[in-house]
């Protein structure tokens, strides 16, 4: 019997056609530095940031020189924008409905609505512009398996965006919790958070429903001299660090330690199920965005595991392993910095 041939992912070969840099690494130490190629599709400059389960969720980096305008794209998958570097302008068509223009600058946040047609446009006449986006096109473009469809479909999703005037400036609208929707947030840093204890000692946060996606997001902020409690979660969540300075812990159930040093443009994915933890080493609070698989506060769905099944979501300071407090004890004094986080760690 002739042995069967498992084809490879279409995502993954669509990648491949592309032509630009595919980067499959456990972290990304800077954005701004990433070396990139260029990018038909857009008509600029881009590369592919394959982390942890690319299958799901995964990441692209685009530039756009200065004073430069990408051509026009729509697609079937929804997309998070977040602004790198640089400052500029999305105007997006919707047929049959006004044509709308965004301005953004660095560390705004907004995603495309579904199948609308846009372009970005760089308004600095000397400095390039870096796009980050996280999307969910590994699972929609796998899933149909036909570029045609996903890229060049003409149907109107407008009951997510009809063309409104006021889409992208409404106030935020908190929704109960920790959950605000928002369509476009200017600068991330100055959005504001909500406490959080229950994940760690000086935490915040806030969950985003932007868009109508699917595609989920956080912000979430912890103060000098603190870290986070270890958690863990289904696949797809990019982490990408807004400021501070500081390492996380990624460890499988029962496996050894990695350790990730991160700073302001480090992005970096936790594996499914894997336990990850925070540490901020840094003189200021550390503030980083999680842009990851389903799961929208106002669009639930699984994929992947979840809260609850197979073990415990959460390990509490008084159930972790000391070591864990020493090793943060020493590095902040060796960088000069108080700690803040108490010792509760219990005994192994």
């Amino acid at each position: 019997m002739r042995p069967f041939e498992r084809r490879r992912a279409f995502y993954e070969t669509w990648q491949e056609r592309e032509g630009i840099p595919i980067y499959r690494e456990f972290h990304i130490e800077g954005l701004e530095s990433l070396a990139l190629g260029p990018w038909e599709r857009f008509g600029a400059r881009g590369a592919f940031i394959n982390l942890a389960d690319h299958y799901i969720t995964t990441a692209a980096l685009l530039e756009i020189p200065p004073g430069g305008t990408t051509k026009a794209v729509r697609h079937l998958f929804e997309s998070w924008l977040f602004v790198v570097d640089g400052s500029g302008e999305t105007l997006l068509e919707q047929p049959g409905y006004p044509g709308s223009t965004l301005r953004w600058r660095k560390r705004s946040l907004f995603g495309p609505p579904l199948n609308v047609r846009y372009r970005h446009r760089n308004l600095s006449p000397d400095r390039p512009a870096r796009l980050l986006m996280v999307t969910n096109a590994p699972l929609v473009l796998s899933l149909y398996h036909n570029e045609q469809f996903v890229f060049e479909n003409p149907f109107v999703l407008d009951d997510r965006y009809r063309g409104q005037e006021d889409f992208f400036s409404r106030e935020p609208e908190y929704l109960g919790g920790r959950v605000v929707r928002v369509n476009f947030i200017p600068d991330v840093l100055e959005f504001q958070l909500i406490p959080w204890q229950a994940r760690g000692s000086g935490a915040k946060s806030v969950h985003l429903s932007m868009s109508d996606h699917t595609v989920a997001a956080h912000l979430s902020e912890f103060e000098v001299g603190t870290y986070k409690k270890a958690h863990r979660h289904g696949p797809g969540a990019h982490v990408v660090i807004l400021r501070g300075r500081g390492y996380s812990l990624l460890w499988q159930e029962g496996g050894e330690r990695i350790r990730v040093d991160w700073s302001e443009g480090s992005i970096f994915s936790p594996p499914e199920w894997w336990y990850h933890q925070h540490f901020n080493t840094g003189a200021e609070a550390a503030c980083y965005l999680a842009l990851r698989r389903g799961g929208s506060p106002e669009h639930t769905f699984k994929i992947g595991r979840q809260a609850g099944e197979q073990g415990a979501e959460q390990i509490e300071y008084q159930d972790e392993d000391p070591a864990i407090y020493q090793m943060y004890e020493a590095e902040l004094r060796q960088n000069g910095v108080p700690i803040r986080q108490p010792k509760i760690s219990g005994p192994r």
